[in-house]
């Protein structure tokens, strides 16, 4: 079951991947065939890199993947994906979302999603209601997917810049919009891989990462993500001495 789900899963999800690049590319008025040679090289290319790295990340770095990693390389979506493969693998689907058991409530998210969008247009339609066609349920609903390992400090930078360019500048200046959008998008994802690699090998990596340690790099949007209760660990609710969340035995 767990092979089951780690296959099936990633299937559908470098699925969605491939297409929305090739959705990117349509936009950019890339030839198909050429955006195809393209993905293809770049996915032997990228899986080869990334199983070199990985593993000489596991031979050099200690407690790698450990929560108190003092580079802070704890490993947070393999994690999230490793007890997903748990939950769905050695507990099961039937011991959780069953009649009478204990997330039986979440299977109704289905209906709800399915609902959602029927009764938003129903109301647009019988009330005539702009607003409700800026509102897009499969979007707001596959949104949280990321969380966890995503908080709302990934969360928050996404609302604001889809916020300015998809909406004040859409309408203030449509052709500049439908013109470069989509380039913008592409020159943000690189520009933070480059920026990265910058701040990495000019800054962290000499001198063990103390250079501009209490100047240039202590400043609130450096030090603020530190003292959340995210990094912490901290949980918003604890249970009462001797119980526990869930059930004692599943």
């Amino acid at each position: 079951m767990m092979m089951f789900k780690t296959w099936g899963y990633i299937t559908m999800a470098q699925a969605l991947n491939f297409t929305s690049d090739f959705k990117l590319g349509h936009y950019m008025k890339i030839p198909p065939r050429q955006m195809f040679f393209c993905q293809v090289v770049a996915t032997v290319i990228a899986g080869t890199v990334q199983l070199g790295v990985q593993s000489w990340m596991f031979t050099n770095i200690p407690d790698m993947c450990s929560s108190d990693q003092p580079s802070g390389f704890s490993c947070p979506g393999t994690t999230v994906f490793g007890t997903a493969s748990i939950i769905w693998g050695v507990i099961g689907p039937a011991r959780q979302f069953s009649h009478g058991q204990m997330f039986y409530p979440l299977v109704f998210f289905f209906l709800i999603g399915f609902v959602a969008p029927l009764v938003q247009w129903a109301v647009q339609k019988r009330f005539k209601l702009n607003i409700l066609k800026y509102l897009n349920f499969p979007v707001i609903f596959t949104g949280t997917g990321n969380l966890p390992p995503a908080t709302p400090l990934n969360y928050i930078p996404w609302i604001l810049i889809g916020f300015i360019f998809n909406y004040v500048i859409r309408r203030r200046n449509f052709a500049w919009w439908s013109k470069y959008n989509y380039v913008l998008s592409a020159g943000l994802d690189s520009g933070f891989a480059i920026g990265t690699l910058f701040i990495f090998f000019v800054l962290q990596y000499p001198r063990n990462g103390t250079i501009g340690e209490s100047s240039i790099l202590s400043w609130w949007g450096n030090n603020a993500a530190f003292n959340t209760a995210d990094v912490a660990g901290l949980p918003l609710l604890t249970p009462p001495e001797g119980k526990t969340f869930g059930p004692a035995t599943w």
